[in-house]
């Protein structure tokens, strides 16, 4: 027992350090009307990166989707979202059931906050003994929320089975969320949960019924510019040479 009480400190002294060096987050400029981009970070594999969630400000309330990386920001988000839009995040949409995406949607529920997900993403975040959705997402289905429209699509397997998009129909914008990778992507990242043999099928179909998008939001890294379907299909190509 002596010997684990100077681990369990170092240990959390350890934690505390590394969620200390995690910036907090950043809210984009908006890029279309009530519609925004924002950022928050994460460390894996000793280094940063940026994750890329949206949010939809509407007539009834803020439309979230996907939950900060970090649960220690998730009220300061809210805060923030309230203060500077005078309107309350009213629903949150999870596009997979990873940290950066659904996180802990307890937290929501706890705020009377209506959380969305797939059965898919309900079944691997019980499986992970984690908080579910308290709905079930239709895929394919026009969501209409105060004068707002949005659709999430289940494409296929890729990055994690339950990976979807969402588009945004009003602004021709569609959240690829992990599925795409930045055209600045150097690899695919984190594949533990991968159908990499699915994948490009999956990017295919992207590319083909998303075709008009005017601007394609990459899960991670660079999200502004083109190019980020087309480089996901390339570094598909590598890694399956590289086989």
């Amino acid at each position: 027992m002596k010997k684990s009480i100077p681990f369990f400190m170092i240990s959390m002294l350890l934690s505390q350090l590394s969620n200390a060096q995690v910036r907090d987050f950043v809210i984009e400029p908006q890029i279309k009307p009530d519609f925004y981009v924002y950022k928050t970070f994460g460390v894996f594999g000793g280094k940063e990166y940026s994750a890329n969630a949206v949010y939809l400000v509407t007539k009834k309330g803020v439309v979230l989707f996907d939950v900060p990386w970090q649960k220690s920001q998730y009220q300061s988000l809210l805060d923030t979202i309230q203060k500077r839009h005078n309107l309350p995040v009213i629903a949150v949409f999870a596009t997979h059931s990873h940290e950066d995406r659904a996180g802990d949607l307890s937290f929501y529920h706890n705020k009377g906050i209506k959380t969305y997900a797939t059965a898919k993403t309900n079944e691997l975040l019980k499986k992970e003994g984690k908080a579910m959705a308290t709905e079930i997402i239709e895929t394919g289905k026009t969501y209409r929320i105060g004068g707002k429209k949005f659709v999430v699509d289940f494409l296929g397997e890729g990055h994690t089975a339950d990976n979807v998009v969402v588009w945004f129909p009003q602004y021709k914008i569609l959240d690829g969320g992990c599925l795409v990778k930045s055209r600045t992507a150097e690899n695919l990242g984190y594949t533990g949960e991968a159908n990499v043999a699915q994948w490009p099928q999956t990017m295919a179909k992207l590319k083909s019924k998303y075709s008009q998008a005017v601007l394609v939001i990459p899960g991670h890294d660079e999200w502004k510019g083109g190019g980020h379907v087309e480089h996901t299909l390339d570094l598909l190509e590598k890694n399956k040479k590289a086989e």
